[in-house]
């Protein structure tokens, strides 16, 4: 059987990577302007490189543009229950058809995932974290066979990563999140799709509570 090739970064991919995980992390804090000279500086790439990467980022909402230039988007409170609102209804529905369909190679790889969540979480490394969330629910979209529904949410990844590290960045959510998650992963593992919904819908209504919340500190 033939490996699928790693195919190598382009630079472009590199420092857009970096650029969106500096916006995720509030490294570049909201409403902050985005001087290309000194991006080009600090990452070592051209100006072309840095101009291409913030029109894919305008395109993630993750920047804006004005008169003034590019600048780190702001997220408004309504905008913040919409993601929330869709990923309650995208991730319902890819849980239940886990719970229906479960195997225990599904439950083993969403358990492993989840033991690096809260190993990172409690280590302190929000980062890393995030890394495993993403590939938690990857597995989840992917399991349930909704390819379209995982190719919208990585559409709002960018946003969903930066509420992500805020929630997950205090104790509580440190806490809570990932026992939000074995509890849907438990479902999971019974075939108890109702009980994995509930768990589903819990954990997101808790986590844009707190989204809302730090995002008007």
């Amino acid at each position: 059987m033939l490996e699928k090739v790693e195919k190598p970064k382009t630079l472009k991919e590199t420092t857009l990577e970096q650029l969106r995980l500096a916006i995720m992390i509030g490294q570049l804090e909201p409403g902050k302007r985005l001087v290309e000279r000194t991006i080009c500086e600090q990452l070592g790439v051209s100006r072309t490189v840095v101009r291409e990467c913030i029109r894919h980022l305008e395109s993630e909402h993750l920047v804006t543009f004005s008169a003034g230039g590019s600048s780190v988007a702001v997220l408004e409170s309504d905008e913040i229950r919409q993601i929330y609102h869709l990923r309650t209804m995208l991730e319902s529905e890819a849980v239940r058809y886990c719970a229906e369909q479960a195997t225990p190679e599904l439950v083993d790889k969403l358990q492993s995932h989840l033991v690096q969540i809260r190993e990172n979480l409690h280590a302190g490394d929000v980062v890393e974290a995030l890394g495993y969330s993403y590939s938690f629910y990857e597995h989840l979209f992917l399991t349930a066979g909704m390819t379209v529904a995982w190719e919208l949410t990585e559409r709002l990844n960018g946003r969903i990563g930066r509420l992500r590290f805020m929630t997950l960045s205090t104790q509580e959510r440190a806490t809570k999140g990932p026992n939000n998650l074995q509890d849907i992963v438990n479902s999971i593992a019974k075939g108890d799709s109702k009980s994995a919904i509930e768990a589903c819908r819990k954990h997101i209504d808790e986590a844009c509570h707190m989204g809302l919340y730090l995002n008007k500190q």
